[in-house]
């Protein structure tokens, strides 16, 4: 899996003298990520987080690029105590993470369209409950994949909006009892191995634009 995810963070670089019309965009980002865990015993997505970076932009025409990011992110999980409802139960998840994701965009007027795949370095990460602290005692898995897909607009020819939904395709941490327990869907067979980060990340973006002006992203 990880040689996948090493050959489409290398497409770009594939495009590059190929073709001396292509122009090469600076993307500064930031943004806020709020965020759930698919696998614990909460829901919602009540973690709020913060991203930014900074990324390439290869444009091959008026309707097609394609960036490569090199991000920090936020990720992780929270449960409030519920004081009117008697319940004591808390529990919070902060998982700090270098991303490097790699996106193809289709852009339609100013609209824009993209999908595509990402890898994280986990740095470090603290976890706790209504027990106390428990970072270290079940650890995490130093990387993260997942898959991404969002929608934006073009403000205007520099500054931009992005919406995008984030998750896991490969689990971060595994169930520590392995479950006897068969699932007839697919997708949850496939899916409830641990845990997963389901991230929503909402940027703003300014792009520096090179003066190559032969082609660039319909604004």
């Amino acid at each position: 899996m990880k040689t996948i995810i090493f050959i489409f963070l290398l497409i770009p670089f594939s495009f590059i003298g190929q073709e001396k019309k292509n122009v090469f965009n600076l993307l500064l980002t930031a943004g806020v990520s709020p965020s759930q865990v698919h696998g614990d015993a909460y829901s919602g997505f009540h973690k709020l987080g913060a991203m930014g970076g900074i990324g390439v932009e290869s444009v091959f025409s008026e309707s097609t690029s394609m960036n490569l990011s090199f991000l920090f992110i936020q990720k992780g999980a929270q449960k409030n105590q519920n004081l009117t409802k008697n319940d004591l139960t808390y529990y919070y998840l902060n998982l700090n993470y270098l991303e490097v994701p790699l996106l193809v965009t289709y852009t339609q007027k100013k609209f824009l369209f993209d999908i595509g795949v990402s890898a994280a370095y986990l740095i470090n990460y603290y976890e706790a409950s209504e027990a106390g602290n428990l970072t270290g005692l079940y650890p995490f898995q130093k990387f993260d994949y997942s898959v991404k897909i969002g929608l934006g607009y073009n403000i205007t020819p520099k500054w931009f909006v992005n919406f995008r939904s984030s998750n896991s395709f490969i689990t971060t941490r595994p169930n520590r009892i392995k479950q006897a327990i068969y699932y007839n869907n697919i997708i949850a067979r496939t899916f409830n191995k641990g845990y997963y980060n389901n991230i929503l990340e909402f940027t703003l973006g300014y792009r520096i634009k090179t003066n190559n002006k032969k082609v660039g992203p319909k604004t």
